[in-house]
């Protein structure tokens, strides 16, 4: 597969709450569904959980303090 396909993936999971839950829960059915190929799969499986939801949490705040100066 791409890489951009997987980048995608990646950037989907970290802002879309749903999609991380979806992850989480069943991360081999959520890389199959984003059209991952078998290595990107087994890839993703390997991601630290709490550094993911950790990662998150930042760019969430990121994003809130970004969005605040431009009020």
């Amino acid at each position: 597969m791409s890489k951009s396909l997987l980048e995608a993936f990646l950037a989907r999971i970290y802002v879309d709450a749903q999609a991380r839950e979806r992850f989480l829960s069943d991360p081999t059915a959520e890389a199959l569904r984003a059209g991952l190929s078998h290595d990107e799969i087994e890839a993703v499986k390997r991601i630290d959980q709490v550094g993911l939801e950790l990662f998150t949490v930042s760019l969430k705040r990121k994003r809130q303090r970004q969005y605040s100066k431009h009020r």
